[in-house]
């Protein structure tokens, strides 16, 4: 529906009978907005999500939080670790700490103390994650799963609070040196079952070695009596999995490195492969080939591609444990925080048949240098936020940071990207709010694509960008959703999506402009402009009623069946006004001087868009050649 402010305006304008007045002092205003908006639209550092509000957690301390959980009382689960910067990626195995520990919390609130805060295990070696199954606690420490067995232990009893389920796989040998790079993070418990991502086998370097076990770099599954499978494999170093709820899907973020071009976002699904090889030869000293290992388990399993890249720097470094975001406009996407890159990213997904695609924006801000590491959703849908320490170097390092709480507000305000969907054609573009009419521009939209290809040197695979062209681009009745015609798209590429000057109807810059859309299936869905498609449409015009067509030397004649009024322009590809015609029926309009060429035209509606028996769009953008 349209706001309320460009609504009411316009129709009562038009009303009194004069539109022409009202719409320049729009566009007047509409461009004061737009060169006073933050340049690109990027989220500043220090600010928040306007649909959020970010809080600090009241603690007594501060943590470096390796795991959260709630129990079915709402008392928080906190695990935290004393080894972060010095020895985590060091391989050899930690020796246990008294100062790793899993906690209780009761009362967690923004405003004061919790009503208790009690250790109830320590001396835990490296704690990577933990979970909440059937109302008992599990962690995942560097060598084993555990169980945590009594929630109200005696001091002396608090090393020892503990019954191992499943030792790690380690080849029967935890001294490699380094060569030893493996946790087992984030468990999830899905039906009686536990899964978690194993980390691959990795010099100091980030280089992949041999596997130092048979499940290096599986997503492992496993159940109480302690029985160990690889469901899936081809992970490198997958700090962080996350359950849908809805779905039962299991996402999981890995880092970038050895066969992996940048860091991404996964789907794991049983018996496939994600990527990382753990096969190399060994070298000698000169460089030349000693021998060669046979390839690690999952190297023969199908490939799944990452339903969504997230290109190394530009959007994360060392992604970490994702959740799904449960209420909103934005409910059912999934945040992303980093312990090397401030701030969340947000990840919309788009199903094409049994394929994901998925589309990542920035986020929020307003934590600072704090790397994020942890992160869950809360009884009441809010989103509790685990940091370890300051971003720094190559892992997190100096001060420890607070817990926060993300909280989605009641009325969502923000003009914000909401998706991205592969449609025939081209891209669905899917905003929080109507797009002002002046934001219709298609002359300052900018699509670019590259592919990413695994290679064995860290880092590297990122294939040159490409610059496509958009031909057309068409408006829906509510103008929350635009379809760009843009020949030459493929799969398995990233497209990047950039939208300069945008505003919503009434003003308001788009708070982040930038978008990149991971093309793993192409669609057949046809636009719809009068309502978002689950599957395919029926094939619909992209303007009913509408033809274009030369009426003599340097004259385009534009016939429509309809009632309605409408304004067509012409414009020269440097985005000059050359003539501009309002009426019905038929129009008449003229390249006058200008030569022959590639001009743009766009066709505006004047009609009230929410009128019963309303058949066209509000805007239509057609690249003309006459």
């Amino acid at each position: 529906m349209y706001s309320r402010t460009g609504a009411g305006i316009l129709g009562a304008s038009r009303q009194a009978g004069d539109s022409s007045r009202i719409m320049k002092i729009l566009s007047a205003i509409f461009a004061v907005i737009t060169a006073l908006a933050p340049a690109d639209g990027q989220t500043p550092d220090s600010t928040i999500h306007p649909d959020f509000r970010l809080q600090e957690l009241r603690m007594p301390a501060k943590y470096k939080t390796m795991g959260l959980a709630f129990l079915g009382d709402g008392t928080l689960v906190l695990a935290a670790t004393e080894e972060i910067s010095e020895r985590i990626g060091m391989g050899d195995m930690p020796k246990p700490s008294a100062e790793n520990k899993i906690y209780l919390v009761q009362g967690l609130s923004t405003e004061a103390l919790p009503q208790l805060v009690k250790v109830v295990a320590h001396s835990w070696s490296q704690v990577s994650g933990i979970t909440v199954a059937e109302d008992r606690i599990y962690v995942s420490d560097r060598d084993g799963f555990y169980e945590i067995l009594d929630r109200n232990p005696a001091e002396e009893d608090l090393g020892a609070n503990r019954r191992r389920i499943v030792k790690w796989p380690d080849g029967g040998d935890w001294e490699y040196g380094a060569f030893w790079h493996h946790w087992v993070f984030t468990p999830l418990y899905r039906e009686g079952r536990f899964y978690a991502p194993y980390s691959g086998s990795i010099r100091i370097g980030g280089s992949n070695t041999d596997p130092t076990s048979d499940f290096s770099g599986a997503m492992l599954k496993w159940d109480l009596s302690g029985k160990l499978e690889a469901f899936a494999g081809g992970l490198r170093a997958p700090n962080g999995a996350g359950l849908d709820p809805e779905t039962g899907d299991m996402f999981v973020t890995d880092n970038q490195g050895s066969w992996l071009p940048s860091s991404t976002f996964l789907r794991i699904r049983e018996g496939r492969f994600y990527g990382h090889r753990q096969s190399s030869p060994d070298l000698n000293p000169d460089g030349s080939v000693n021998a060669v290992h046979p390839p690690n388990f999952a190297e023969s399993l199908p490939y799944d591609s990452p339903v969504a890249w997230l290109p190394h720097g530009d959007v994360r470094s060392s992604p970490s444990q994702p959740v799904r975001i449960g209420k909103g406009w934005f409910a059912g996407d999934w945040l992303i925080g980093d312990v090397n890159n401030r701030g969340l990213v947000r990840v919309s997904l788009d199903k094409v048949g049994g394929e994901l695609n998925g589309a990542v924006f920035r986020f929020s801000q307003g934590m600072g240098m704090a790397a994020v590491n942890r992160m869950i959703t809360a009884p009441d849908t809010g989103i509790l936020i685990g940091t370890v320490c300051r971003i720094g170097g190559n892992w997190p390092v100096g001060e420890k940071m607070p817990l926060y709480k993300l909280t989605a507000r009641d009325q969502p305000s923000s003009f914000d990207f909401k998706a991205v969907r592969s449609v025939a054609g081209g891209l669905e573009l899917e905003f929080t709010q109507p797009v002002h009419p002046d934001s219709l521009d298609m002359e300052r939209y900018r699509i670019k694509t590259w592919e990413y290809i695994r290679e064995s040197e860290y880092g590297q695979g990122k294939q040159p960008e490409e610059t496509l062209a958009i031909t057309s681009m068409e408006a829906s009745r509510d103008r929350k959703r635009l379809f760009l015609e843009i020949p030459g798209l493929t799969r398995n590429r990233v497209v990047y999506i950039r939208l300069a000057g945008m505003a919503s109807s009434g003003g308001k810059p788009l708070w982040n402009n930038e978008s990149w859309f991971t093309l793993n299936a192409l669609s057949d869905r046809e636009w719809n402009p009068e309502g978002i498609q689950a599957g395919p449409a029926r094939p619909s015009p992209k303007a009913p009623g509408i033809r274009v067509f030369a009426s003599g030397p340097g004259v385009l004649e534009i016939a429509f069946a309809g009632r309605e009024s409408y304004r067509a322009s012409l414009r020269n590809m440097a985005g000059v006004l050359v003539d501009s015609k309002s009426g019905s029926a038929r129009l008449r309009i003229r390249r006058a001087g200008s030569g022959p060429g590639l001009y743009i035209l766009q066709v505006r509606f004047l009609g009230d868009p929410s009128a019963a028996g309303r058949t066209s769009n509000a805007i239509v953008t057609r690249k003309i050649l006459f």
